[in-house]
């Protein structure tokens, strides 16, 4: 056989065989699916016991199961765990499988009755089987993994506000910590205030709100207390993040939450803290380059030095409540309501007063009186009036250990001291440092030895620490500190349980304290505004005592006895506390309050500082033999003579002689003598001695040295500027000489010119003895200690500086000038009739730094051709600038100089008639363009420009400058004839000719967003303010003068209101209009004002003069015709002044009822001869205000008030109402109207009932002041109101009326008489009678 024929047959048999095993899987299959069912159902119906009987069984197992499971579910939630949906879906579904299977029970026993047994048991146990394996299965996956996960804790939500209320006073700190944290540009915020400020609720609710906006993912927060525990911070972040700290080593726990913290962003609270924290020993994730960070850090503590010290990129400060916010807090606490006792609300008042703000003590003190009797409410303010703290109960935290807790924590143990002493001052009272430190020195406190100036360092220190720690608070004055009454009382709790126990009070009698035996322990003694000066004529017993303080500004002094006071150091009677401006009787020494220094005060051996401040002393004598007194304080006193003895003093250290009247001419002999003086203050009233050159203070470290020759009429203006001066600087050396003559050759040999050359503030009155120059003729080094200098009628004085002077011939390089930088710390530099003044600065090598000068003014220096500030000078910290009469000048600044001007705020020039540039640009070497992209470095800062009498001036600034004036408020230019254009240089009012830029690309957008006042006045060649190109934005103008300006145009006149491109629609007619507004009716109705209509609608002022308009506001409404309401529009004008407008036809046009002038005070209108009326009747009663109206020389005027269609329909209100019109109209004047037929058409006298003074001029067609289109009609009527009981007389007021050439003129009003107290003056007004 072929073997392709056995392969063929081969391939059939395999095909059949593979058939016959497809035909048996098939069997099978057949057989799976149609036996086993078969089988199934057989046992349904078959096997029903069976099934039955093992269901009991599978139920129970599931149930054991269940309730095992329930049992860790309470476990769980016990532990605050949440369940894993999972277990919460598997107990559901068991508690369901067996509500149905319970069911099912219940059905057995019927199907074994039912009559159709076999086919219901069928179905049954089908049933049963179903649930059955429901239930093995249900157990079989009861092994849960994870079972339960600890549950987030609510963080910040935590945190009641039920109690947190957001006054004004924390409303601007809680609003910067949430911007801070919002924009996360500082990774590191500080919340600093005195303890018991609220901080701790602030940051509480700061951290809430910043949950509910999302900023960050995690907010947490953590108590810190004054000793950090890092365990217990670490534990508090992680609770709050949902995870545990496993590790045990510190450093592992830092790291595993440092790891988790990098995830995501998150915000750490930290409360209370006291000092710097580690963040790497903590975990915190902080790194220098924290910008971006993911994890921001705010802080809660008292201590400006944790601020510091921790880096703090942001430091809010926390302030205390108002009077009206701390009263609102205590009725909340205490539960006052509008009912309670008035007795009751008067002494919670005071009570209030007591806490000074300070939360803390207003909600404890209100939530202890609650519900008390009124007894307990005044036993609680007696003692807070004693400054005595009060018992709290238990559950409420006492203002005081929360307030002493800063107290203990201070480490400086002179800081502990000085707040002790700070308590001797009353409440409320501004401590000024001087008298803080006179008063410690005397004391002898730690850190208070050696020589003046140190013990001033250690001292500031001190009291730098205690306002960080807010135990003393700032005042808006220098040097001067406050202590909150709270906090003085602490003190003074603090100082009686450490025995040096302080009797302070005010308006206490002296004289009670003998007998006394209760202040026999006392260590101070401390009166204020004591009103009786008979005192101590007994002996006083007080063997403790270390200070004695009697104030009182109105009463003198009568002492006797001083010897029971033996460890007595500082004696200070005292009229006023340390100031400069101290007041004596000038010129008689009379009227003084008088103090006898007794002789017994020589008993004092231990004295060291007496301070008799305001007196009529006497004899001093007796102080000479005070051998410990180491600072003597008579400022402000008169007395015979200084006693030579002082000089013998060796501790006498300062010597304050400030504002003294002596009698005998020995002063200046005796002070140079006392060569142990490191201080001194000096200023002798009536001294006719002159100041000696030849005195040598080898130790003198601080002076204040006043010599002037009085001259009364001088006096006021040179005392306030000195005494400004000193306050405001509290310079350490000043030098003040009026009539100083030494020769400028012998100057470098004088003892006394290290007076000068060291002086803070230098003040020079008729400087004479050749000297051209100061620097380098008085001072080679440059004065770079200098703060003030102050120049007045120096007359030989050429220039402040002149580097060029040589100091040898022989050497032409070898110049006077020792120094590379000169003036270097000055802050205020002034110069007065310096008539040789030819320029201040002459320095070509620019050694002149002025880094540091805020304030500059010259006045009257007629030479002066040029201030000549160095070319490399940058004058970034001048904030003032004055230049008054000083005719030679011609510019201020070079460009370069001008564009460093970046803090400069006030610019005033005044009568300099050949200035002609402010700042002096080359217009050859400018690049316009490339100048504007720069606008916004140059004059940023700028907030008052006030020019007058610069007949010259051309422009004030080049327009690129005037781009940078974003704070600019006030603008004032007035009688400067030559000026053509205010902002840009002639070549910038035509750039366009010289640019290859289209108008579109050379536009420029000005935004003066904080211009309030624009006042133009006597500027007769002014042609614009800035250029056609230019769009000027100044929403926010209050005030608005163009006053004699004949060529201003009228586009840029309306430009300053409107922005140009609003107004590039209108008609020419309009274009006459000064400013149209363009809008719809809706827009109005839904108050979406135009902002061109916002800036009209907020002027409070408009003068208007020599200006070529025909109208002055025209508003276009489109849509007139809605249905809806409109409610008037207030124009907030209260001035409105138009003068020689002589094509001006209307001052405002628009839809009727929609204007009002509620404001409106002053109107007057002169020079209008085209004008035909001037107020629309529609806004007659809304001039509530207005008290004076003047129209003069409107010759085409008919009626003050427009009688169109208007008063048609307004006509019947205003001749029935009696409502009053113009309650405040006082002055009414109209001169020069000829067709005025009446003042006031339809309207009745009696809706003037202030009316006192009117007078009427030159009005040829004047009939009446007040009449009516029916006369007669009213006549009943009019007669009716006058004659009512009761009611007053029209006119009532009127006290003087005025009226002269009125051919025409019958009646002031139908049936009108004046009073007989009437001032009249009535000439050429032949058909007028007044008693008709």
């Amino acid at each position: 056989m072929p073997v392709e024929s056995v392969l063929q047959i081969l391939r059939i048999r395999i095909v059949i065989f593979q058939m016959e095993d497809i035909a048996l899987s098939v069997i099978a299959k057949i057989s799976e699916y149609a036996v086993a069912p078969i089988l199934r159902h057989a046992q349904y119906l078959c096997c029903f016991n069976n099934f039955v009987g093992n269901l009991p069984n599978v139920k129970r197992e599931l149930e054991l199961t269940r309730d095992s499971v329930k049992e860790r579910v309470r476990e769980a939630t016990n532990r605050t765990e949440k369940i894993q949906p999972t277990v919460e879906k598997w107990l559901k579904d068991v508690e369901n499988v067996l509500e149905e299977v319970q069911m099912i029970e219940g059905r057995i026993s019927e199907a074994r009755k039912s009559y159709f047994r076999r086919q219901c048991q069928y179905f049954l146990a089908k049933e049963i089987a179903r649930k059955t394996e429901k239930m093995t299965q249900l157990n079989l996956n009861s092994k849960f993994e994870p079972f339960s996960r600890l549950t987030e804790l609510p963080g910040m939500k935590y945190y009641s506000s039920k109690d947190f209320v957001l006054f004004q006073s924390t409303e601007s700190a809680y609003k910067k910590l949430l911007e801070a944290l919002k924009d996360k540009s500082a990774c590191m915020i500080g919340l600093r205030g005195i303890g018991g400020s609220g901080k701790t609720t602030l940051v509480k609710e700061v951290g809430k709100k910043v949950v509910e906006l999302e900023h960050f993912e995690k907010v947490v927060m953590a108590t810190v207390t004054q000793t950090p525990n890092i365990r217990s911070i670490q534990a508090q972040i992680a609770d709050q993040l949902g995870f545990k700290l496993e590790e045990e080593s510190n450093l592992g726990r830092a790291q595993r939450l440092s790891q988790r913290l990098r995830k995501g962003t998150t915000l750490i609270i930290f409360d209370d803290v006291w000092e710097k924290l580690d963040f790497e020993a903590l975990g915190i994730p902080f790194n220098e380059n924290n910008k971006g960070c993911a994890c921001v850090v705010l802080l809660t503590t008292r201590s400006k030095e944790v601020c510091t010290s921790m880096q703090c990129e942001c430091i809010i400060e926390l302030g205390l409540l108002t009077r009206e916010e701390a009263w609102t807090l205590f009725k909340s606490s205490a539960s006052l309501t509008d009912d309670s006792p008035h007795a009751l609300k008067v002494v919670a008042r005071k009570i209030v007063d007591e806490c000074k703000g300070l939360p803390i003590a207003i909600v404890t003190i209100g939530s202890m009186l609650r519900e008390k009797t009124f007894t307990e409410w005044e036993l609680a303010l007696s003692r807070l009036e004693d400054s005595k703290p009060l018992d709290v109960p238990k559950g409420l935290r006492s203002p005081h250990v929360c307030l002493q807790l800063s107290y203990d924590n201070l480490t400086n143990q002179l800081a502990k001291s000085l707040f002790l002493l700070c308590s001797i001052f009353p409440e409320d009272h501004e401590i000024d440092l001087e008298d803080l430190f006179r008063f410690g020195k005397g004391l002898g406190l730690v850190g208070t030895f050696g020589t003046m100036e140190k013990a001033r360092r250690e001292m500031h220190v001190a009291l730098n620490i205690l306002m960080d720690s807010c135990l003393l608070l700032y005042t808006n004055k220098k040097e001067r500190v406050k202590m909150h009454d709270m906090v003085r009382d602490l003190a003074l709790w603090i100082a009686s349980q450490r025995g040096q126990e302080i009797l302070g009070s005010t308006v206490m009698d002296p004289g009670i304290l003998v007998g006394d035996e209760t202040v026999e322990d006392k260590r101070v003694i401390s009166l204020w505004d004591v009103k009786n000066g008979q005192l101590l004529d007994d002996q006083l017993n007080c063997p403790s005592l270390e200070i004695l303080l009697l104030h009182s500004p109105n009463v003198g002094f009568e002492v006797s006895n001083l010897e029971g006071m033996k460890m007595l150091k500082i004696l200070a009677f005292l009229r006023f506390g340390f100031k400069w401006n101290v007041y004596i009787n000038r010129i008689t020494n009379t009227s003084m309050l008088t103090l006898s220094v007794p002789h017994s005060i020589e008993s004092l051996k231990n004295l060291r500082t007496l301070c008799l401040r305001g007196y009529k002393l006497g004899d001093i004598s007796i102080i000479g033999i005070l051998q410990e007194l180491e600072i003597l304080d008579l400022r402000g006193s008169s007395f015979e003579e200084l006693p030579s003895g002082i000089v013998a003093l060796k501790k006498l250290k300062l010597l304050d002689l400030y504002n003294c009247w002596i009698e005998k001419s020995n002063a200046y002999e005796v002070i140079g003598r006392c060569v142990q003086l490191e201080e001194l203050y000096l200023y002798l009233w009536r001294f006719e001695e002159d100041f000696p050159y030849n005195v040598t203070f080898s130790r003198l470290r601080r002076y204040v040295i006043l010599k002037a020759e009085i001259n009364i009429d001088y006096f006021e203006a040179y005392s306030h500027l000195q005494v400004k001066i000193l306050e405001k600087h509290r310079p350490s050396r000043a030098l003040c000489i009026d009539g100083f003559n030494a020769s400028a050759q012998s100057f470098n040999s004088l003892p006394t010119k290290d007076l000068f050359v060291k002086a803070e503030d230098l003040h020079l009155l008729n400087l004479e003895g050749g000297y051209k120059n100061l620097i380098p003729t008085m001072d080679q080094k440059g004065m770079n200690q200098l703060i003030v200098l102050i120049l007045e009628y120096c007359s030989e004085i050429e220039c402040l500086l002149d580097s060029t002077i040589i100091a040898n011939t022989e050497n032409p390089h070898a110049h006077l000038l020792q120094t590379e930088a000169v003036f270097s710390s000055l802050v205020t530099l002034r110069l007065c009739y310096m008539q040789g003044l030819q320029e201040v600065f002459r320095d070509p090598s620019s050694r002149c730094s002025l880094k540091n000068l805020e304030e500059l003014s010259i006045e009257n220096c007629m030479q002066l051709s040029s201030i000549s500030f160095p070319i490399n000078l940058k004058l970034c910290n001048l904030k003032f600038l004055k230049i008054e009469r000083c005719q030679m000048l011609t510019s201020l600044f070079m460009l370069s100089i001008g564009q460093t001007l970046e803090l400069l705020e006030e610019l005033r020039i005044s009568k300099c008639s050949k200035l002609k540039h402010v700042i002096e640009v080359e217009e050859g070497n400018v690049d316009y363009v490339s100048c504007q992209r720069h606008s916004s470095l140059l004059l940023p800062k700028l907030r008052i420009l006030d020019i007058e009498g610069c007949e010259n001036l051309e422009y004030i600034f080049p327009i690129f400058f005037a781009q940078g004036l974003v704070r600019l408020e006030e603008m004032r230019i007035h009688n400067s004839s030559q000026l053509k254009h205010v902002f840009g240089t002639e070549k910038e009012h035509h750039l366009s000719m010289y640019q290859n830029h289209s108008f579109h690309e050379t536009k420029i957008e000005i935004n003066l967003l904080s211009f309030r006042r624009l006042s133009l006045n006597s500027l007769s060649n002014l042609v614009d303010i800035w250029p056609e190109y230019c769009n000027p934005c100044s929403p926010n103008l209050k005030w608005l003068e163009f006053n004699k300006c004949p060529r201003l145009s009228n586009s840029s006149a309306r430009k300053v209101v409107i922005r140009s491109h609003l107004q590039q629609d209108t008609t020419t007619m309009e274009k006459e209009i000064l400013w149209v507004v363009v809008t719809s009716f809706n827009n109005l109705c839904d108050q979406k004002i135009p902002p061109e209509l916002k800036v009209v609608l907020h002027l409070k002022v408009l003068i208007l003069t020599h200006l070529r308009v025909e109208g002055i506001f025209q508003l276009q409404v489109r849509e007139v015709g809605s249905n809806r309401k409109q409610v008037p529009l207030n124009l907030d004008l209260y001035g409105l002044y138009l003068t020689n407008l002589p094509d001006l036809k209307f001052i405002w046009k628009g839809p009727t009822n929609l204007l009002s002038l509620k404001a409106l005070k002053s109107f007057r209108v002169d020079g209008c001869p085209n004008l035909k009326s001037i107020f629309s009747l529609t806004i007659v009663r809304s001039l509530p205000e207005l008290t004076m109206l003047r129209i003069y020389n409107c010759g085409e005027l008919e009626q003050i008030f427009d009688s169109g269609e208007e008063a048609q329909e307004l006509k019947s209100p205003y001749t029935s109402s009696q409502q009053v019109c113009y309650p405040k109209l006082w002055n009414i004047e109209v001169k020069n109207c000829n067709k005025l037929k009446c003042l006031f058409y339809n309207f009745m006298a009696d809706h003037f009932p202030s009316l006192n003074y009117m007078e009427i001029k030159e009005c040829s067609q004047l009939e009446k002041v007040f009449a009516f289109e029916h006369e007669a009609n009213h006549e009943n009527q009019e007669k009716g109101i006058t004659s009512k009981e009761g009611e007053q007389a029209p006119l009532q007021n009127l006290k003087h009326i005025i009226l002269k050439s009125l051919p025409n003129f019958k009646e002031i009003h139908h049936g009108f008489k004046l009073e007989h107290h009437v001032k009249r003056t009535i000439q050429d007004c032949p058909k007028y009678s007044p008693r008709a």
